[in-house]
C-alpha cells in the first residue's frame, strides 16, 4: 500500500515515455537481474524446481507457482503476482514482462537455455499469469 501512488506515477510516466513492446523489453531485463539476484539451486526434478522458485516468490510474497507439463510445452502459471495491483491493470501488457524474464533466466540456470517462455494469457484481476516454456 506504502508504495501503490509511487508505482502508479512511475508505471504512468513510463508508459508515456515508451511503446509498450519497449516497456515489455525493459521489464524483462529487470526480470533477468532479479534472477540473477535470486539464483535457483540445482534442482534434479521438475518438483524440486517448482520448490525452489516458490520458495523465492514466498519469501518475498509475490504470490506462487506452478508448473504443469503438457504435451510440447511446460505450463507455467504464476498466481497472485502484485504487478497489475502495483502498476494498475492498465500496465499489466507490458509489466509481465518481469516474470517472462525471471522464469526465462531460472529455466536458463536449470540448462534448458534452448527454450523460451513467453506470456500465453493476459494478466487476470487477481494478479494470476500463464506463461508456456517451449522451443
Amino acid at each position: 500500500m506504502q508504495w501503490r501512488g509511487f508505482l502508479q506515477a512511475l508505471a504512468a510516466e513510463f508508459a508515456a515515455a515508451l511503446p509498450a513492446e519497449d516497456l515489455r523489453a525493459l521489464m524483462f531485463r529487470v526480470g533477468t537481474r532479479f534472477a540473477a539476484e535470486h539464483p535457483l539451486p540445482t534442482c534434479a526434478t521438475l518438483d524440486d524446481l517448482q520448490r525452489s522458485m516458490a520458495a523465492v516468490w514466498d519469501r518475498i510474497g509475490w504470490g506462487g507457482v506452478r508448473l504443469q507439463q503438457a504435451a510440447a510445452q511446460l505450463d507455467i502459471h504464476h498466481d497472485l503476482s502484485p504487478l497489475s495491483a502495483a502498476f494498475g491493470p492498465g500496465h499489466a501488457p507490458w509489466s509481465g514482462g518481469f516474470l517472462e524474464g525471471v522464469y526465462q533466466s531460472w529455466f536458463e540456470q536449470a540448462g534448458a537455455a534452448q527454450l523460451r517462455v513467453a506470456q500465453s494469457a493476459p494478466a487476470d484481476a487477481w494478479g494470476c499469469i500463464h506463461f508456456q516454456l517451449a522451443r
